[in-house]
C-alpha cells in the first residue's frame, strides 16, 4: 500500500478565531483588573498593562498574514515541506517527522526536523479547515504510517 500524498495547508479560520478570542478575553481581564478590582490589587495598573499587552500580541498574531504550506509524502515515507508566502519562489525542504507529533481529529501538531545541518525544529499546526476535505484523511493516514515507520527505524538503530 502506497502512502504517497500531497496536501496544501492553508490559513485556518479556527486558529485565527481562537487567537482573537484569547486576545479579547485578555483585554477584558485587563479592564476588570484596571477598573473594577483596583482596590484588591496593589499594582493594578501594571497588571492591567501586562494583560492588555498580552492581548495585543495575540490579536496581532491572529491578524498577521499566514503562510501556505505544502506537505508532500512519498511512497517510501520521505516528507518534503514547501513554504509559499507572497510572490517569492517556494522554499522546499526535506524534513523528518519527529516523535511527539500529535494527530487528533480536529488538529495535527507536527514536529518537523529539517534535514539541513543546524536547522531548528519546526512545529506545524494543521487544523481540519486548513486542508481540503479529502486531503485531511489521506494526510492523517500517511502521517501515522510515516510516524510508525520512523519509530521502528529508530528502534532498530538504537538496539
Amino acid at each position: 500500500m502506497s502512502i504517497a500524498v500531497s496536501a496544501i495547508v492553508g490559513p485556518s479560520r479556527i486558529h485565527r478565531c481562537l487567537l482573537a478570542g484569547a486576545g479579547l478575553s485578555l483585554f477584558a481581564a485587563a479592564l476588570a483588573v484596571g477598573f473594577f478590582a483596583s482596590e484588591h490589587f496593589r499594582s493594578n495598573t501594571f497588571q492591567a498593562l501586562l494583560l492588555a499587552g498580552a492581548g495585543g500580541v495575540l490579536m496581532h498574531a491572529g491578524s498577521r498574514r499566514a503562510k501556505t504550506h505544502r506537505i508532500d509524502i512519498s511512497g517510501t515515507g520521505k516528507v518534503v515541506l514547501t513554504v509559499q508566502q507572497g510572490l517569492r519562489a517556494p522554499n522546499a525542504t526535506a524534513v523528518t517527522l519527529l516523535p511527539g507529533s500529535v494527530v487528533w481529529p480536529p488538529l495535527m501538531l507536527l514536529r518537523l526536523q529539517p534535514d539541513d545541518a543546524g536547522a531548528r525544529v519546526q512545529v506545524l499546526t494543521v487544523w481540519r479547515d486548513s486542508v481540503g476535505p479529502g486531503g485531511w484523511r489521506a494526510l492523517t493516514v500517511a502521517l501515522l504510517a510515516t510516524g510508525r515507520r520512523t519509530k521502528h527505524e529508530m528502534q532498530r538503530v538504537n538496539s
